[in-house]
């Protein structure tokens, strides 16, 4: 063949090449079309929307067969072996399973036995109506090519689809079950009555009501037997959420069942739930352990069923009435308090805050208050928790020593009337204590009364000095022989006594800024003697002169512990404080720390 000849037969091929590509190959609508054509559910026109039962059978008799059908409202039931609540996810899947398979091969057949398909592995029932099904399929023997052999029973020939058809439909009953315990919403929730063992029933209601149309978690509590009270809102919640999410493991028993086999003859614990409107009650009995994987078994009367599940529900409903009781002794919005009183005795403690907000002791003195212990204050309160219940009916505070209280505190919210807290006698650790607007008496932990004990040592800012570190004139530091003193000159500083001759003006700066904005770790309620501070024989006196003749004056007495010195102002000599070993030891500069180097400053 020569060149000329070789051209000719490449262009035709590319010719015959293009027209095939443009107007020979089939468009991706076209395959996606036929690829749709090839499903069980277009070939068979299934939708499974339409179907309404479904039953499969199976040769192997390990599995039993089962029926599914649609209730008049649409929802999936099991009805055989026995009738229970269907998982319709699953029930959904399985069905979109099989109608989504495709026909791989179409087969001529006569001896239907040789394919598995007489008896079949499974048969598959599917009603759209009527008394007879739709469609029945039948199910036989795997294929080497990953198939497996199908046959629609009015029809001769079999045809091959996916060989996953086996496990798709291979189910018990169990498998397609919902595991649902409960089906309910927590807020349609009205009342719960708690029985555990032999302790009374107890009974508790949503505030908002049993004949409104929300309820459960939207609202508060209330106990109503075995005393009424307020309920711990947060404890039903947890209960009730408990339930709604609780699931089955295993599938124990239906029908008929013996109560005693799962230590439910009688049950540990029994829970009911009501509902808004007419709905019906649900009920829930704790019986014995499993003795499997940390189960329990638990029962619905209602639905004739008994579960495995786990055990944690036994712990969330193994409650005393103590435990389901508001335990919260004060209630005040802590974060829209603006002003609280703490009495102790003859003492009264005042503080409120001021037109910016800020905490400020008002009496008996007027002095900045510390936010962070104001705070620690406030949430302490609000997070009072009882430990125990003295009385519910208190006839007397006497025995409590609450007809005379130890501590009296008022926290006030604009425009409501105050939160009054009563603290008595100490039992053990703890306190009674009780609200001024309520009956019961609580036990609480003693730690309440160091709280609220805070005197105005413990209430006041810790900041002691704060003034204009530009304004300041002059510095004298006395500490053991030391005993000197700068001078500020223009910008510059000086030192003028022991020596006179340039100071540095970073050193000096540098213990302005110590003395300026100082903080001291604690007040002492009570002033020790000057012998046992040490003011008589003071290690440090720090006195700090302003350009308009103010003075503030520091002195440092002994050391009280490893970390701490004591300290006061001159123009406050009572007020005794504790200073960080740190700052005492950088202001125990001498005159060689503070001299200028030539040509440094």
């Amino acid at each position: 063949m020569n060149f000329k000849t070789t051209l000719i037969f490449l262009a035709v091929f590319i010719v015959l090449g293009g027209a095939y590509f443009f107007f020979g190959r089939p468009s991706p609508d076209a395959e996606q079309s036929e690829a749709e054509a090839q499903k069980i559910r277009k070939i068979y026109t299934l939708n499974e929307d339409r179907i309404q039962r479904i039953r499969l059978s199976f040769k192997d008799e390990s599995y039993r067969s089962l029926t599914l059908a649609k209730n008049a409202d649409g929802v999936w039931k099991l009805t055989a072996p026995f009738t229970a609540e269907a998982d319709a996810a699953k029930v959904n899947e399985m069905l979109n399973d099989l109608l989504e398979k495709k026909v791989k091969q179409t087969l001529e057949a006569e001896d239907y036995a040789q394919y598995g398909l007489q008896p079949p592995n499974i048969q598959i029932e599917l009603w759209t109506g009527g008394e007879a099904p739709a469609r029945t399929f039948f199910i036989g023997n795997k294929t080497v090519n990953y198939s497996v052999y199908t046959q629609e029973q009015s029809e001769s020939h079999i045809f091959l689809i996916e060989s996953s058809a086996l496990d798709d439909f291979t189910k018990s009953p169990s498998d397609l079950r919902d595991r649902d315990i409960f089906n309910f919403s927590p807020a349609a929730v009205t009342a719960l009555h708690l029985r555990v063992g032999s302790q009374p029933e107890i009974h508790c209601e949503s505030q908002i009501g049993l004949n409104s149309d929300t309820a459960g978690d939207a609202g508060e509590w209330k106990m109503i037997q075995p005393v009424e009270a307020k309920a711990d809102t947060r404890s039903i919640q947890e209960i009730v959420a408990a339930l709604a999410g609780l699931k089955a493991v295993v599938f124990e028993a239906a029908g008929d069942y013996d109560p005693a086999n799962y230590g439910l003859s009688p049950p540990k614990i029994t829970v009911t739930l009501q509902f808004t409107a007419d709905a019906p009650k649900q009920e829930l009995q704790i019986g014995s352990d499993a003795g499997i994987g940390g189960r329990i078994y638990v029962a619905r009367p209602d639905h004739h069923a008994v579960y495995a599940v786990n055990r944690e529900i036994y712990t969330t409903l193994d409650r005393t009435v103590f435990d389901l009781r508001d335990k919260r002794i004060i209630d005040f919005q802590r974060t829209a308090t603006h002003r609280f009183t703490l009495r102790q005795r003859e003492d009264r403690i005042m503080c409120q805050k001021n037109a910016d907000g800020e905490w400020e002791i008002t009496s008996p003195v007027t002095l900045k208050a510390d936010a962070e212990a104001v705070d620690d204050l406030l949430f302490g309160v609000d997070a009072l928790k009882a430990v125990a219940f003295a009385d519910d009916q208190a006839k007397s505070l006497h025995p409590y020593g609450l007809d005379l209280p130890s501590i009296q505190a008022s926290f006030m919210v604009p425009d409501t009337e105050p939160a009054v807290l009563l603290v008595g006698k100490t039992k053990g650790d703890n306190v009674y204590v009780k609200s001024q607007n309520a009956d019961t008496v609580f036990l609480v932990k003693g730690k309440i009364v160091d709280l609220l004990g805070m005197g105005v040592a413990e209430l006041r800012h810790k900041q002691i000095l704060d003034f204009d570190s530009d304004a300041v004139s002059k510095v004298a530091l006395k500490h053991g022989n030391v005993n000197l003193t700068c001078q500020k000159q223009g910008t510059n500083w000086r030192l003028t006594h022991p020596v006179q001759e340039p100071a540095k003006n970073g050193a000096v700066r540098s213990i302005i800024e110590q003395v300026n904005q100082l903080t001291v770790e604690a007040f002492l309620p009570v002033a020790p003697t000057v012998a046992a501070t040490g003011f008589d024989a003071p290690e440090i006196q720090l006195v700090v002169t302003l350009k308009d003749r103010t003075e503030h004056r520091v002195t440092i007495g002994k050391s009280a512990d490893n970390t701490q010195h004591y300290g006061r102002l001159r123009n406050v000599p009572k007020t005794v404080f504790l200073l960080k070993k740190e700052i005492v030891e950088n202001l125990t500069k001498t005159v060689d720390d503070l001299r200028a180097i030539p040509d440094e400053n």
